[in-house]
This record gives C-alpha cells, sequence and structure tokens, in this order.
C-alpha cells in the first residue's frame, strides 16, 4: 500500500517495521535459558521450572524422540490441556525439527482420529486422561508412538500424594500401558533419553499444522512455518514496548492448542523471558481468581467471555480476590463487545484493548496500542503487516476508506498455506500483480481515516433479512451486551439457509429478564429489521474450549428443529 495512515496511532518506542533473524522457534527457549537461567518460566500449581530447567526437559524429551525414530518433518499430536508438559512437547517438537499437531483435549476419538490421521502424525503426546480417546482412535491413524503423561507429574509431593489418593483413579487419569509397546509413559521417556542430536532445521519449514474451520466446514491445517510464528512473537512484543523483558508475569489461560495462546501466552512470553502462570482449564474461576491473588500476573491474553465472567464475579466485584497486579489485557480469538470492556475497566482498573488475528496469520495481524483506547475497534495492524478492504462480491477491487468489505492481510505472519489442500489455500491466499501474497479473511471490516479497523462481521456468518437487508449478528450481539442482565449473546439468522430470515438470539443472563424488555432495549439501539424476533434462554451458550460463541453449533440445532 502506498499510504499506511495506521501509523500515526504507533506511541513512542514503536517501530512501523520489525527487523528480525528466522531461526527455529526453540531457540527463543535455548536463548531465555541462558539470558535468564534462574529466573522462573512456569507456574503450575504448586511447582515451578526456571528457564534453565525448563530448557533441560525438553532436551530430555527431544532425544527421547528421536530414540522412537522421530525426526525433521515429521508430525508429532500433541493433545493436553495447559501444564508444563504442553510447553516441553511443542519444545521438544521444534528442537528436532518436526511438526507440532495441536488437537483440542475436548475432541472426540473420532474428531482426533480424523485429525491426525489427515496431518499423518508418527507419534502424539498425550494427557493420560486423553489417553482411552487415542487408544480408539489409533486403528484410524498412522501413529507409531505414544508418550503418555499423568497431569500429577509437575505437582510436588503434597498435592501429589493427595492427587494420587483422591482423585486420580476417580478422574480418570489412572491408565494401564503394560499391553501396549507403542505407548510409553513420559517421565520414563525423559529418564531414559539419551543426548538430542542436533537437528538442521529451516526456519522456512513448517513448525505447526494448526486446524482450524472447524466450526464452518471440513477442518483444515494452516502450515505455519518457524518463520511465520517467530515473526508473530515478534511483532507482538515490539506492539508492547511498556511491557518489560525478564520482569512481566503472564497468565496462561488460554488453551495452548489454539494459535492465539501459542503465539501471545507461550512464544511471546519465552521470547521475553516472562515467567509464565499455567492454567489447566480456564472455565475454573476460582482456581483462576486464587492464581491472580496468589502470584500477581501483570499480563493476561483472554477472550470476552473470560473477560466478562471475571468482572462479573462476585468475589471480584466485592474485593475478596485481588487483581489489582492485572496492567495490561488483549482480547483476541472473538469480537470483545464494548459493554464488557467497560465492564471489566471500571470493576478491575486493568487496561483491555482488543486485538485481531486469525490462525491463517499465526494468529495476530491488528491491536490496539496498549497506551490507547478505542472501544469497539480492532485497532491498528501490527509492525511489517499491511491491510486492506476489498469488495465483497468478487473480493478484487479495493474499497475506498470508510466502506465496508472483506478485510485482506499481508505479512510475514501469513501462513505458507493448507496442508495437502490446494485450492482451499488458492482461495485463501492471491498474489498481487506486484507479487504480493495477500489472505482473504472472510471477515467484513471498515477501515476510517486514521487507519483504525472495525470488524462488521463474518461474511458467512450475514443474515439475509427480509426487504433484501444484509444483517450482520455481531452488531445486534453488542447491543444484547449492553444490557446488564446478558452474560453471552448468540444470534443467527432463521429458517437457517433461508433467504427471508428473521433475526433470533441465545442468551444466557445473569439476574431474571423478559424476552420483550430485551427486544425493547434492542428497539431503542437498533433499525427494524436488527431487532431480534425471537430470543432463546440458556444457561449457557455453546462455545469452543477458547471460550468462543458457536453460532454455528447454534445453527445446526435450529436446523434440526426445523426439520422435526
Amino acid at each position: 500500500m502506498s499510504t499506511r495512515p495506521w501509523h500515526t496511532h504507533y506511541t513512542d518506542g514503536m517501530s512501523a517495521t520489525i527487523d528480525f533473524e528466522p531461526r527455529p522457534l526453540d531457540h527463543l527457549l535455548a536463548e531465555a535459558a541462558g539470558r535468564w537461567p534462574n529466573r522462573t518460566a512456569l507456574v503450575f500449581f504448586d511447582h515451578s521450572l526456571t528457564f534453565a530447567e525448563l530448557d533441560r526437559d525438553v532436551d530430555r524429551l527431544a532425544g527421547a524422540l528421536q530414540a522412537k525414530g522421530i525426526g525433521v518433518g515429521d508430525r508429532v499430536s500433541v493433545f493436553m490441556p495447559n501444564c508444563p508438559q504442553t510447553v516441553i512437547a511443542y519444545e521438544a517438537i521444534w528442537r528436532i525439527g518436526a511438526i507440532a499437531v495441536p488437537s483440542n483435549p475436548l475432541y472426540t476419538a473420532t474428531e482426533f482420529a480424523h485429525q491426525a490421521s489427515d496431518a499423518g502424525s508418527r507419534a502424539a503426546i498425550v494427557l493420560s486422561l486423553m489417553y482411552p480417546r487415542v487408544v480408539e482412535a489409533w486403528p484410524e491413524t498412522s501413529l507409531e508412538h505414544v508418550f503418555v503423561t499423568n497431569i500429577k507429574e509437575y505437582f510436588k509431593g503434597p498435592m501429589r500424594a493427595l492427587f494420587t489418593i483422591l482423585r486420580e483413579k476417580k478422574d480418570g487419569h489412572r491408565v494401564d500401558l503394560s499391553d501396549e509397546p507403542r505407548a510409553s509413559w513420559f517421565q520414563d521417556a525423559l529418564d531414559d533419553a539419551p543426548e538430542p542430536v542436533k537437528a538442521t532445521v529451516d526456519p522456512e519449514a513448517t513448525a505447526v499444522l494448526m486446524y482450524t474451520g472447524g466450526t464452518t466446514g471440513v477442518p483444515k491445517g494452516a502450515e505455519l512455518s518457524h518463520r511465520n510464528l517467530l515473526a508473530n512473537a515478534v511483532q507482538v512484543a515490539a506492539f508492547a514496548p511498556e511491557l518489560t523483558p525478564g520482569a512481566e508475569v503472564a497468565l496462561t489461560a488460554l488453551p495452548l492448542t489454539h494459535s492465539y495462546s501459542i503465539t501471545v501466552s507461550m512464544n511471546h512470553s519465552l521470547m521475553q523471558g516472562y515467567t509464565q502462570l499455567v492454567i489447566p482449564d480456564a472455565r475454573d474461576l476460582n482456581s483462576i481468581l486464587k492464581v491472580i491473588d496468589k502470584h500477581k500476573p501483570t499480563v493476561f491474553p483472554g477472550v470476552p467471555t473470560l473477560y466478562s465472567a471475571i468482572s462479573r464475579h462476585r468475589l471480584v466485584e466485592s474485593g475478596k480476590f485481588d487483581i489489582s497486579s492485572i496492567n495490561f489485557c488483549i482480547s483476541g480469538a472473538a469480537a470483545l463487545p464494548p459493554e464488557v470492556q467497560r465492564h471489566f475497566h471500571e470493576v478491575t482498573g486493568a487496561r483491555l484493548v482488543e486485538g485481531y488475528g486469525l490462525s491463517e496469520a499465526s494468529p495476530v495481524t491488528h491491536c490496539n496500542p496498549l497506551g490507547e483506547d478505542h472501544i469497539g475497534t480492532i485497532g491498528v495492524p501490527l509492525p511489517s503487516t499491511d491491510a486492506r478492504i476489498v469488495d465483497e462480491a468478487t473480493e478484487t477491487k479495493v474499497m475506498p476508506i470508510g466502506e465496508r468489505g472483506v478485510l485482506c492481510i499481508s505479512g510475514p505472519q501469513v501462513m505458507k498455506g493448507y496442508w495437502n489442500m490446494p485450492e482451499e489455500t488458492a482461495t485463501a491466499l492471491r498474489t498481487d500483480s506486484d507479487g504480493t501474497v495477500w489472505l482473504h479473511t472472510g471477515d467484513v471490516a471498515v477501515m476510517d481515516e486514521t487507519g483504525l479497523f472495525r470488524i462488521v462481521d463474518r461474511k458467512k456468518d450475514m443474515i439475509l433479512a427480509s426487504g433484501g437487508f444484509n444483517v450482520y449478528p455481531r452488531e445486534i450481539e453488542d447491543a444484547l451486551y449492553e444490557h446488564p442482565a446478558v452474560r453471552e449473546a448468540g444470534v443467527i439468522g432463521v429458517p437457517v439457509g433461508g433467504q427471508n430470515q428473521r433475526v433470533k438470539a441465545f442468551v444466557a443472563v445473569d439476574q431474571p429478564v423478559e424476552s420483550d424488555e430485551l427486544i425493547a432495549f434492542c428497539r431503542e439501539r437498533l433499525a427494524r429489521y436488527k431487532i431480534p424476533r425471537e430470543i432463546e434462554f440458556r444457561d449457557e451458550l455453546p462455545k469452543t474450549f477458547v471460550g468462543k460463541v458457536l453460532r454455528r453449533e447454534l445453527m445446526a440445532e435450529e436446523a434440526a428443529r426445523e426439520a422435526e
């Protein structure tokens, strides 16, 4: 682009471009271990690991993987919640030049089998709780080796003993590997591992197959290279000069099988020498609040539903838990409703800004500068990132400032393509006459004259209202979130797939409210054709593991009802 108006929003200490040496991702940990060897890298319940200790365990797992014949280019599935073993697994996989394949801990055996088979994973590193699902899936995959870890392996003595007695068998963590020669215990493998052989890893090689699109169609594996992911970590750091290397404490609550958490929580923290407070289940609010109160994090990457739940928690509002240590929060993975942003700041005092990204871009492309507050926008492109808006019909014509269209991204964080899907890759990545590769996101956005971007909605989620109007669910959801009773909101068009749709809203509330009141509330804020005709109350809405409301699941449920 000839002009980049968003650069006027860059604060002191921020550069318009990044300058970095492409290298394998595991170098971030090795460098941190050299610079801050005795600083705490991970805190997990009552246990902690220094950067030097973490680097040591990564070396041991790297040697164990190589001893099983796993090496450069091989795919290794990672099927665990957040725990030290997850971080160790990624770093060891990258250290030997293999490719990590993150698998959502909520996956069924069928879903795991499909992903591991599509990726051609030769090995998997799994939590014992998930091992029965792997056993069930095994015949449908090409898995040759499975490393099984128990969540208690990084607990200290008393907590480990109590877990063994009270929880291990009851909760399904105790499994028997004796009849399966292809399965090994994680800690046994580390204890017996030879020294790893230094691998030659090309920074342009694929580091992660990040499967995406599962809520809208067949999941696709976005190939993210070492260079892609390293560039994005450097971009995030360059965009946040307020944060101090070797001094911050980050709350890693988002699942590390999600691209946002891999980059913003893990890679960024390892590169900058932050201590990570590792949370295995972001849905356990009491546990999160206790960790915040005890360990005083300063940085908290999260998602809107998590910020909303924390700010509305009675023990936060009453002052029972002290969360004043948090200085900066960056919200991603889903649109941040303005009311959630305002309320979180009022209750906690922390600065919460909205960012934007997608798995195909490693994932961060936009963010609000930490020193600015542009509620309702995703901010501006990160350093060395270009963005433009093209028409919705053909996605070929660049739209003028202020007009709506499909958001396109170009930058060093943009993926190589989709794994074994050339047609899908050609649709998502399009090359200009000048050789610039643009990622077409499918999100509808607007850019103002200062370079601030605002997401209108997902193009594929658009509601075709009667009268020929296009209605975007996010605008209605934002209006519903302004009502003090509404905790969660999801909006779809019904009948599903119809050409003349009406708006239906699904809400979860914190206090009694009638549907007529909510409809009247929307009528004061929205045009007539955007007002919900129907509101369905739920105890909670279906969400991804990362906390994003699943409109597609709501559509599927509605379509099933319509078919009855």
